[in-house]
């Protein structure tokens, strides 16, 4: 809600359509992982991968948020 004061209506739909997503996305993978045959164990590997892109989105997205231009953008 720090980024999207002037929209926290919008912020908070948004980040509920994410968690939405990432549901159905695990659904999804959890599914196609075991149909294609690798087992019953195999939604734990999915959801890992799952997993670890989302950290991947979260760190870049940090390190953007932290870049010098926002913050000569914020002080000007």
């Amino acid at each position: 809600m720090h980024y999207a004061s002037t929209a926290p209506t919008l912020a908070s739909g948004a980040t509920i359509a994410a968690f939405n997503l990432g549901n159905a996305l695990g659904a999804w993978a959890g599914g196609t992982a075991i149909a294609a045959g690798l087992g019953y164990r195999s939604p734990i590997w999915a959801g890992a991968v799952i997993t670890l892109a989302g950290l991947a989105v979260m760190v870049t997205a940090a390190a953007l948020t932290r870049s010098p231009a926002r913050e000569v953008a914020l002080v000007a």
